[in-house]
């Protein structure tokens, strides 16, 4: 079918573009729509303009490969609260914006050499935050931001990959004896429970990063506080 041709019931309905069809998402789309009945065509508009406004959105971040689910981008006001990714954590945000909201975690960090330091204090938050939420639905979308897109979002995934994600880049939920991810003692479903976690792992780490996201320049402060960090740990 070409551009030029005429769909009854659709292009030409002034109530369909009421409901946000656009011309994007019109084409994309053109033969389901033409095989709509005219009672059925605003549900299916707005559930075709949500998907295409979540693609969009995506778009705007950088996956994380080779996990499927973990995305960086700098903090976007309208990317970080238009519901396109499943949970969220801002590195810089207000942590008394993200109270009482179990999908959003704002950590609150300062800039430069202080937000680094500010990253460490919060990676606990980070990892149990990550935990809870991916044990029940490992294939939620999360997507991590900072100011930059470059700095701390990128040490945050570092902990995360290190510590919540196996070689392959999935998420393999271990249960303790209890039947219950262990946080209190660290026990974060893993890659460290069977690695151990050293430089030459977490560089490794890293590069998945850096690989997906070229522009990703995590400060020397912020590498050294998720070392810091990720090798002290009691529980190795």
């Amino acid at each position: 079918m070409s551009e030029g041709s005429y769909i009854q019931g659709a292009g030409d309905d002034s109530e369909g573009w009421a409901h946000g069809l656009t011309p994007p998402v019109f084409w994309e789309h053109k033969s389901t729509l033409a095989a709509t009945g005219e009672e059925d065509l605003p549900e299916l508009i707005v559930e075709l303009v949500e998907e295409h406004r979540k693609q969009d959105g995506r778009q705007q971040a950088t996956l994380i490969t080779p996990t499927r689910n973990l995305y960086i981008s700098p903090t976007d006001p309208q990317l970080n609260g238009g519901g396109t990714y499943d949970l969220v954590i801002d590195c810089n945000g207000n942590p008394e914006a993200s109270e009482g909201n179990s999908k959003r975690l704002n950590l609150g960090c300062g800039v430069s050499k202080l937000g680094s330091r500010d990253l460490r204090k919060h990676l606990h938050q980070v990892l149990a935050f990550t935990s809870s939420q991916l044990e029940s639905n490992p294939s939620q979308s999360m997507l991590v931001t900072c100011e930059s897109g470059k700095d701390l979002s990128a040490g945050a995934l570092l902990a995360i990959l290190c510590l919540c994600y196996d070689d392959e880049g999935k998420y393999p939920y271990v249960q303790s004896q209890s039947g219950h991810a262990n946080h209190a003692t660290g026990n974060f479903a893993g890659s460290h429970a069977k690695n151990k976690i050293d430089k030459q792992f977490i560089r490794q780490r890293l590069a998945w990063i850096v690989s997906s996201k070229h522009d990703v320049n995590p400060s020397r402060a912020t590498l050294q506080s998720v070392n810091a960090f990720l090798m002290e740990r009691p529980d190795y």
